[in-house]
């Protein structure tokens, strides 16, 4: 006969001061980051199943963090799907009283930011009603920032491409503005690595083509890549391999936020594109 699940308590129950960071089984970890994946590609349903997944598979009172970001993703099915102006706000209101808890950061998670959409997201459908959620601005939707712990053969793999010579002359090309050989040479050093080093060597990649895509005026594929490059590295923002990668995101979502507002307009290219990318000398050393 299995035991009953524990009683679920509630966020005010918990003792802020003792929580401790769930242990993540490999299997957890992946289906996690899978449903980071869907989250932040607007598959909030999706994301939403991958996370009970891991949910049920707990019993430890932190459990209610999954509770919260699952709530967060049906509030945002709720908006898109079906656009429940009742259905948004009470699921809302149950993801920030559990997330609330967790901040500013959980399992690789930056919370703080969610609140924030969240709190935005609530004036915006309490400013619409229910007759104007056709009129929500999506834009208000979240990406979650989400790293990976780290794993210590990616801090050496990662270490080893910035500091080839193919890297190098990637980087020599892409700060000299010439993003398309930049992307081509780059693509070379992604096919020949396997598994998160291949994923972290594509973020290279497409931050250049996006930059590229800029340059051709062509807006809309530079955002789809420029948020593509954004969400893989925030996944490695804890990497330390030369590359300031806490830097090079931010200087991805300004170049982001500039396309953004640009409504096609490409005469503010400057303030559109990553224009530099450092590599620190003297990297070799190991993480603390």
């Amino acid at each position: 006969m299995t035991s009953e699940r524990p009683r679920k308590k509630k966020p005010e129950e918990l003792d802020r001061t003792q929580l401790k960071e769930i242990a993540m089984s490999p299997e957890d970890w992946e289906e996690f980051a899978h449903g980071v994946q869907l989250f932040n590609s607007g598959k909030f349903w999706n994301s939403h199943e991958a996370w009970e997944q891991v949910w049920i598979r707990h019993r430890e009172d932190e459990r209610l963090f999954f509770q919260g970001i699952i709530q967060l993703a049906a509030a945002y099915h709720q908006l898109v799907a079906k656009k429940s102006y009742r259905g948004l706000l009470n699921n809302f209101d149950k993801a920030y009283e559990k997330l609330e808890v967790f901040q500013p950061e959980y399992l690789g998670v930056n919370v703080t930011p969610l609140l924030k959409c969240i709190e935005q997201g609530k004036k915006e459908a309490e400013r619409l009603g229910q007759e104007g959620m056709d009129s929500f601005n999506f834009n208000l939707i979240p990406k979650l920032q989400f790293h990976k712990h780290l794993n210590p053969d990616l801090l050496v793999e990662a270490r080893s491409i910035v500091n080839s010579e193919q890297f190098i002359e990637g980087l020599r090309l892409f700060n000299q503005g010439y993003y398309w050989e930049a992307h081509e040479v780059w693509e070379e050093v992604w096919r020949n690595e396997d598994d998160e080093a291949k994923t972290f060597a594509q973020a290279f990649v497409q931050v250049a083509a996006a930059n590229n895509f800029v340059k051709s005026s062509k807006l809309t594929s530079a955002k789809y890549l420029f948020e593509k490059a954004l969400q893989k590295f925030y996944e490695f923002q804890n990497v330390k391999c030369g590359i300031e990668v806490h830097a090079l995101t931010h200087d991805i979502e300004s170049a982001l936020a500039g396309v953004q507002t640009a409504n096609g307009d490409p005469s503010h290219l400057k303030h559109m594109l990553v224009t530099t990318i450092n590599l620190q000398k003297n990297n070799q050393g190991t993480s603390e």
